[in-house]
């Protein structure tokens, strides 16, 4: 399998393909064959050697992927091999596969191309993980959030309309005030 790898951290140019093995995956993961993966900060400042991966993190950069099921876990139910999936993974989306756990693994649904779907997982779920879960946003609270034309921003504004929260943002420049 080919993976974009990088062995010591710096510019882009850092970056190599390489050929690996195949991810093995768990009981409770899904194998997937990878078309499109997102490219967010953690991606870059990872590969600056800013940022500081997850232990059981991949060697392979990337972190959001879409792609068709290619093999389940044996405790995997909801999936199965060729569905169309978007995955938040602990690394290892710069593949041909890629192992993401069942929780992580959400299905496309018919009206969003694979293309569109690799954009979603990095910002949605940290969002949703912060504000749903760990938040518990209730229906109309006011909330502020920080650099609201980031991808993360722009994620949480969205997820609040849903929940008729009172949102305040803020801004680097009046050009971004302008976008929102």
């Amino acid at each position: 399998m080919k993976a974009v790898c990088f062995d010591t951290p710096g510019k882009p140019d850092v970056m190599k393909i390489s050929n690996c093995g195949i991810p093995e995956i768990n009981d409770d993961q899904i194998l997937i064959k990878v078309k499109y993966a997102g490219v967010n900060r953690p991606d870059i400042i990872q590969r600056e050697g800013n940022y500081p991966p997850p232990p059981d993190h991949s060697k392979i950069l990337g972190l959001e992927v879409s792609g068709y099921v290619h093999k389940i876990g044996a405790n995997v139910k909801n999936f199965k091999k060729g569905d169309k999936v978007a995955a938040l993974v602990n690394g290892g989306g710069y593949a041909e596969f890629c192992s993401a756990d069942k929780e992580t693994t959400f299905k496309i649904p018919k009206n969003i191309s694979l293309k569109e779907a690799a954009t979603i997982p990095e910002c949605f779920f940290t969002v949703w993980s912060n504000l749903i879960l760990r938040g518990k946003l209730k229906e109309k609270q006011k909330v502020l959030i920080h650099g609201g034309t980031s991808g993360i921003g722009v994620a949480a504004i969205q997820i609040l309309k849903l929940y008729k929260s009172e949102i305040f943002t803020t801004v680097g420049t009046n050009k971004k005030k302008k976008i929102l």
